[in-house]
């Protein structure tokens, strides 16, 4: 087993399984006999991984197929308990998420679960070690077929070069990263400063200040200077501009990934066994769209600002939140790979974790937007995926008395994880059963308490919230708050 995969069964804990968990329903009832078949066609005959356990030899781990392997064990049918709603789904899905797998069999299993609100609901659990979570949403999305009359593609995900933004003028924008660092490390200094004495506060503001005026007057000069080359010399400094800002943005997240960090005081303490999972009412995509049309940001930028927003009120309502503008760390899914329907029969994990600061305590969802379109575009601009996935290897590699302390200390840079998933555009059915909705979320590790999933299908996103029961018992809030928060945007 490549050590990429092998390190999530290291990771497993009982507080925090590493399991990826994705519920879809239907508007009329699957026919079980229809979904084995399909299972069997586009599933086991396709990834040999669906057939085979995780075996130890000697000091590796290996896949081994499963000699005894019954499909009956793992695709399983039964009711859904009355009133067959959908927190009774809920419900059962969050019953799902605090169980562990099998070790001695192949590690999924597919519930099928008729009677929900008149149709049927499946939920899929992998183990992350078979492939992460960017590919099972594909082999979740491989089961499905498209609504008669419907050709719209899949949306396409992934790649592991940076995307720069085009700009006019490469080498002022430089100037101007580099001067919002220093404006952004200087104001952190000055914050500590101000802890220990007014006086030291306004010793560190001088110099922090009189640095600040001097990079950008050299930005500005150095911005003039190219304005005035045409031709080569221009198309040069254009480029080398361009390039240095990608190795700024680089090393900027190289550096939050190493440094302290912001996760600290909210949701803190050991996680217990049992997980929620509840999700919102869709919002129309095309609502979304229109915001990010509006104010130059992207689809991806309007929802992960919401998600924002609705932990500031979360945060609020609960008399935690923090009295100055402040971050909060979450671990995003990268695929190093793109998105498309030809899957390597092995699956496997090819992926990359990012660390990214959502900001907190800002007055308005503007605020919010353009701070996170700043911060997802340096992240694009940078080449932070490959370099963490470096690390996720290095760990993998490493014994697991000096891995295991490395990955637990990169999970608590952040509260948890925040996936993006853009699904099928055009309506899809299950076994020939129209699919109404779906939600899916990662795993989180070590002390992480929840995980956030932002899911498009069929031009209506869906929130989704998993959370430990013992630190976050109240997920529903976080739903309430969510839509409050696009009701405001919307107005």
């Amino acid at each position: 087993m490549p050590a990429q995969d092998s390190l999530w069964l290291h990771l497993d804990r009982p507080e925090n399984l590493m399991v990826v968990t994705s519920v879809l329903w239907t508007r009329t009832p699957v026919d079980p006999a229809r979904l084995r078949s399909v299972v069997s066609d586009r599933l086991l005959a396709r990834y040999p991984v669906y057939f085979q356990r995780a075996v130890r030899r000697g000091r590796r781990l290996a896949w081994e197929t499963d000699p005894g392997f019954d499909l009956g064990k793992h695709l399983v049918v039964r009711d859904l308990p009355e009133p067959a709603d959908q927190a009774a789904l809920q419900e059962f899905v969050a019953a799902r998420r605090s169980e562990p797998l099998d070790p001695k069999s192949p590690l999924w299993t597919i519930d099928l679960l008729q009677g929900y609100r008149g149709g049927s609901a499946l939920v899929c659990r992998t183990h992350h070690s078979m492939a992460d979570g960017i590919r099972l949403t594909q082999v979740l999305f491989s089961l499905l077929d498209r609504a008669e009359g419907e050709t719209a593609p899949h949306a396409k995900v992934g790649g592991a070069g940076p995307n720069r933004e085009a700009v006019a003028q490469p080498v002022v924008r430089f100037g101007a990263a580099m001067l919002r660092a220093l404006g952004d490390t200087g104001a952190k200094v000055q914050r500590q400063a101000a802890r220990v004495h007014p006086v030291l506060e306004t010793a560190v503001a001088l110099p922090v200040l009189g640095a600040t005026a001097a990079a950008g007057a050299t930005g500005a000069a150095a911005g003039f200077l190219t304005s005035a080359l045409s031709g080569g010399p221009r198309r040069a400094a254009d480029l080398v501009a361009g390039a240095a800002t990608t190795l700024w943005h680089s090393a900027t997240g190289t550096g939050e990934l190493l440094g302290p960090s912001t996760a600290t005081g909210l949701w803190d303490g050991e996680p217990g066994v049992e997980k929620t999972a509840v999700w919102g009412e869709p919002i129309p995509l095309h609502a979304l769209a229109r915001v990010g049309h509006d104010t130059g940001t992207t689809l991806n930028d309007v929802c992960t600002a919401l998600v924002a927003g609705a932990l500031d009120r979360y945060f609020a309502a609960h008399g935690t939140a923090r009295p100055d503008p402040s971050d909060l760390g979450w671990l995003i899914p990268v695929s190093l790979s793109s998105f498309d329907d030809e899957l390597p029969a092995d699956l496997g994990n090819h992926f990359s974790l990012v660390l990214a600061q959502l900001p907190l305590g800002r007055r308005t969802f503007a605020e919010r937007l353009a701070e996170v379109h700043r911060r997802v575009a340096r992240i694009r601009d940078s080449y932070e995926p490959v370099l963490t996935f470096g690390m996720q290897y290095a760990i993998a590699q490493s014994p697991a008395v000096l891995g295991l302390p490395a990955s637990r200390f990169f999970a608590g840079k952040a509260v948890g994880v925040l996936t993006n998933v853009p699904g099928p555009r055009a309506p899809m059915t299950l076994a020939g059963a129209p699919v109404e909705g779906i939600v899916g979320w990662a795993p989180c590790s070590g002390r992480q308490a929840i995980t956030i999933c932002i899911f498009s299908y069929a031009g209506e996103v869906r929130f989704g919230f998993g959370t430990d029961r013992k630190l976050i018992p109240d997920p529903e809030a976080l739903v309430d708050a969510l839509a409050a928060e696009f009701a405001e945007v919307a107005r």
